[in-house]
């Protein structure tokens, strides 16, 4: 069930939530390979000065809610890419930027022959996720 805009902007305007987007590499036959991406979402718990504890229950909701964006911005039909949201890794995220995150990952890969360079379709799926989380004004960025 689609999430709708009002409850979409409490999310984000709780967590502080932002994206940070990765190359996914893989070693295959002793080389190095970029065989996709790692989108993240980032987001703290966003209830005031709750001392933050790995995997507690505001951990929880915060990864539940993420959840909620990411079903939003995942493409509906099948292609030759595949999105998966990663296991929550019950793990709060520290830098130097800011407090405690949560994270939630999407991978995005070749549904067939993994090991392939990252093509078009690849490059697509993420540009559409990142420009989906823009119009939400979800700021982010690429490494």
């Amino acid at each position: 069930m689609p999430v709708q805009p009002l409850e979409l902007r409490a999310i984000i305007d709780k967590h502080s939530v932002k994206y940070e987007t990765w190359p996914h590499y893989e070693i295959h036959e002793g080389k190095r390979v970029m065989v996709g991406f790692d989108l993240e979402l980032h987001g703290t718990h966003g209830h005031g000065q709750t001392w933050l504890r790995p995997g507690c229950d505001l951990c929880k909701q915060t990864y539940d809610d993420l959840t909620k964006i990411a079903v939003e911005i995942l493409p509906h039909e099948e292609r030759p890419s595949k999105y998966e949201i990663q296991p929550f890794d019950n793990s709060i995220h520290f830098d130097r930027r800011g407090p405690g995150e949560v994270v939630l990952a999407i991978r995005i890969y070749h549904r067939h022959e993994y090991f392939s360079p990252v093509d078009r379709c690849e490059e697509r799926c993420l540009g559409e996720m990142e420009n989906k989380l823009g119009e939400f004004g979800i700021p982010g960025r690429r490494h």
